[in-house]
């Protein structure tokens, strides 16, 4: 059996002036991560193929790169890595939804090998 977890990072940043706080912003990034290394290739070949390119910064726990073009006529609002992850995953990948990760931080799929 084949694992893959989708894995959101939220980064909270504070805007200070004067020791007085004027506003907090919160981003959301997503990691995908494979039980076994060689479905990445496969992850990374197939957002290639479409367009996209998708790379990693470890430093920073946030995805890069460039939306692959595969998933926009399926979304109609706002399209983020979740979004292709999860496409991906179901309908290109043959993986099905198993649990969530609880709070919040993401889910698991798996596939039968």
């Amino acid at each position: 059996m084949n694992t893959a977890k989708i894995i959101r990072h939220r980064h909270k940043i504070h805007h200070y002036i004067n020791e007085d706080l004027k506003s907090v912003n919160e981003e959301t990034f997503f990691k995908i991560v494979f039980s076994h290394p060689s479905e990445m290739d496969l992850f990374k070949d197939w957002i290639e193929r479409n367009g996209g390119l998708y790379e990693y910064n470890k430093e920073e726990s946030r995805q890069e790169g460039k939306m692959p073009k595969a998933v926009d006529k399926l979304v109609e609002d706002e399209i983020c890595w979740c979004d292709i992850m999860t496409y991906y995953l179901l309908h290109v990948a043959g993986y099905s939804y198993h649990s969530s990760i609880h709070p919040y931080k993401g889910e698991v799929y798996i596939k039968l090998a």
